[in-house]
C-alpha cells in the first residue's frame, strides 16, 4: 500500500472542498450581497460545488492521467473531501460567516 499515494490525494480532497468553500462564500457574500442568515443554503451549495470539482479532478486523475493506485487515490480524495466539510462546519463557520457578513 503506498501510504503517500493516500495523503497526497487526501490533501488534494481536503484543499479542493475547502477552496471551494471560501470561493464560494467569497461570490455570495461579496459580490451577490447575501446576507448572514442563509448561511445554511450557501454552505449547501458550496459543499455541492466542492463536490463536483472533486469528482472532476478525480476523473482527471484516474481516467485520463492513469494514477497507479485508483482505488487508494479515490479513497484517499473522498476521505479528504468529507474531512474538508468536517473542517468547514467546525472549525471555518466563523470565518464564513464574517465573509457572509460583510455583504
Amino acid at each position: 500500500m503506498d501510504i503517500f499515494l493516500l495523503l497526497k490525494s487526501a490533501f488534494a480532497g481536503f484543499a479542493l472542498c475547502v477552496g471551494a468553500l471560501l470561493l464560494c462564500f467569497l461570490v455570495f457574500g461579496w459580490l451577490l450581497k447575501v446576507s448572514n442568515r442563509h448561511f445554511t443554503r450557501v454552505f449547501l451549495l458550496g459543499a455541492i460545488l466542492s463536490f463536483l470539482l472533486a469528482d472532476l479532478f478525480l476523473y482527471f486523475k484516474i481516467v485520463v492521467s492513469r494514477v497507479d493506485n485508483p482505488e487508494l487515490f479515490l479513497v484517499g480524495t473522498v476521505g479528504g473531501w468529507l474531512g474538508g466539510i468536517f473542517f468547514g462546519l467546525t472549525q471555518l463557520k466563523p470565518m464564513l460567516k464574517t465573509l457572509l457578513k460583510t455583504s
